[in-house]
């Protein structure tokens, strides 16, 4: 049965989606019946990987909610190790649906994270990125999931590759993400007093952009008027 799950999953386009998840044990003799609240990486219509704060036993049977839809049946197929994050340790983990997901279902899913891959939050944080082979120092402004805007004076032109190194807000590791630059703003240009460069995210790991996801959500959520 696993296998079949497996392969099922594999069957079908997936999708990277950071959506938040609610799971539900099906047994009600599971030791997890408490519901634990996770956030896809990747969705499709045959399965989604997800970080979940608990490591589940594979072949546990659960209850998805994604982004507060309707419930769907599934198995949990497999389970990796704990990855640190701002919330703490979460641990990804692989889920076959029962049966596949109508394809309406998936674009509604799409759809949502779409939207959210759009929320960008003003921010302050240094930011380093090769170019004529020396390394450039600049600041980020504005972090979305999709890429930022970097403050400087030396701004690449657009097309290019970059990659970035920068430290998260809160966290002591520091990442290295593979970029490309979009846009460039030069002093003068349109208004705009700022030298920079916006740029997006072309090799984003799913713990980095668990992190970015969750800066952006917060921040979004404390500039909100009360």
């Amino acid at each position: 049965m696993r296998v079949h799950q497996k392969s099922l999953m594999r069957r079908h386009l997936r999708f990277d989606r950071y959506l938040p998840v609610q799971c539900a044990a099906l047994c009600p003799e599971a030791p997890y019946r408490r519901p634990l609240a996770g956030k896809t990486c990747s969705i499709g219509a045959g399965g989604l990987a997800v970080f979940l704060p608990e490591s589940l036993p594979v072949s546990s049977e659960i209850l998805l909610q994604v982004s507060g839809g309707d419930p769907v049946r599934a198995t949990v197929v497999w389970v990796g190790k704990g990855t640190p994050t701002i919330l703490g340790i979460r641990f990804p983990h692989g889920v076959a649906f029962e049966q596949p997901v109508d394809a309406a279902v998936v674009r509604q899913w799409l759809s949502q994270g779409n939207k959210r891959l759009h929320a960008r939050a003003p921010v302050r944080f240094n930011v380093e990125y090769a170019q004529a082979q020396s390394m450039v120092r600049g600041t980020c402004l504005t972090l979305s999931r999709g890429g930022m805007f970097i403050m400087t004076r030396r701004p690449a032109v657009p097309g290019p590759q970059v990659m970035l190194h920068f430290t998260l807000p809160a966290l002591s590791d520091r990442l290295s993400v593979l970029a490309q630059v979009v846009w460039v703003y030069r002093e003068g240009a349109d208004l705009i007093a700022i030298d920079g460069m916006g740029v997006q995210f072309l090799e984003l790991e799913a713990p980095a952009a668990v992190h970015i996801e969750t800066i952006v959500h917060r921040l979004c959520r404390e500039a909100e008027p009360s």
